[in-house]
């Protein structure tokens, strides 16, 4: 952080009290973190508040910006951003968050990437040592598809003098999507490990992770503590995954029946329920599950497979029929 006289009412006093939390946090954590851990733990939590403006009125609109952002309103927390780069052209935190901004703007699919890593890099002109901003140019090249890339800038941004701890969660992302879920997996525990108060998606991407190394027990363990704490049907969708991978297709469709039960109008549901009927030879339940999801979406993939099944049950007429259906599309 800069360090200046002038007193910066919003940003300096907030930093101040956040870091203040973030020892506690820390300090709380002492029961799986060492000394050392606990003392870069510290350090990672100071670099995620540390910005400074030159005036109180630009602080709080710097406050405003972020609070847009967490709840999703990327587009005019760019908005705010922009003119408060405008006064601070080389305020690389300002600059960082202003391409974060871009980044997640869903309006901006098209340009918001581009716009994103040309703030990200006259940041890190301005403060090569910045980790936040290189964990941000990461995320840039990881929605690209380069995780090559994605892993090398996320991989700077834990090295720097001022290391963003995100590049854990970041560079665990990039690793599984190359396949290298050996290492992803021990990127996403440290992430968590340092985190106080991880997000849920994060437990998510932990349990897949372990999913895609076929540690299927742990990541059953893990989807079923999350669905206790909040029902998702994605959830709920990949601890199905990892039972039928484990060929236990009587828990799976126990599964999906809670799933229908919670959410009737859901056609997915009745497709994931039809293919475990499906793969236990149960064709008529199978064919009652898949017709009900082209009631409720209409589908070239449910006509297809229910053709597919009624094929194996001997009603060539029907699977004929299904067919034809398919190419009027």
């Amino acid at each position: 952080m800069r360090t200046m006289e002038i007193v910066f009412a919003t940003k300096y006093d907030a930093f101040r009290d956040r870091l203040s939390l973030s020892v506690k946090w820390v300090l709380s954590a002492k029961r799986f973190l060492n000394a050392q851990r606990c003392c870069i733990a510290v350090f990672f939590f100071a670099n995620i508040f540390s910005p400074a403006l030159a005036s109180s009125a630009d602080g709080r609109a710097f406050d405003e910006a972020l609070r847009l952002g967490q709840l999703g309103h990327y587009g005019e927390s760019a908005r705010m951003l922009r003119e408060i780069q405008r006064k601070h052209p080389n305020d690389a935190y300002v600059l960082t968050e202003l391409g974060n901004a871009y980044l997640n703007n869903y309006n901006d699919l098209a340009g918001g990437t581009d716009k994103a890593e040309k703030c990200l890099r006259r940041a890190l002109e301005i403060d090569p040592e910045l980790g936040k901003a290189w964990v941000r140019l990461a995320e840039c090249y990881d929605a690209k598809g380069d995780f090559e890339s994605g892993i090398k800038f996320a991989t700077k941004g834990l090295t720097v003098k001022k290391p963003d701890y995100e590049g854990y969660h970041e560079r665990a992302g990039a690793l599984s999507n190359l396949k290298r879920d050996k290492e992803a997996l021990k990127d996403i525990d440290m992430f968590l490990k340092l985190n106080p108060k991880p997000e849920r998606k994060y437990w998510v991407q932990r349990a897949t992770i372990m999913e895609n190394l076929k540690q299927y027990d742990s990541a059953i363990a893990e989807y079923r503590r999350l669905l206790k704490l909040k029902y998702e049907d994605q959830v709920v969708y990949r601890e199905v995954a990892c039972l039928r991978a484990m060929g236990k297709q009587e828990e799976a469709i126990k599964s999906l029946n809670g799933l229908v039960a919670h959410n009737k109008q859901d056609d997915t549901g009745y497709l994931n329920r039809a293919r475990a009927y499906e793969s236990m030879g149960r064709h008529k339940e199978a064919i009652a599950d898949f017709t009900k999801a082209f009631e409720l979406q209409p589908s070239k993939i449910a006509l297809k497979e229910r053709a597919a099944a009624y094929e194996k049950m001997g009603r060539k007429d029907l699977a004929d029929k299904d067919r034809k259906e398919i190419e009027s599309f």
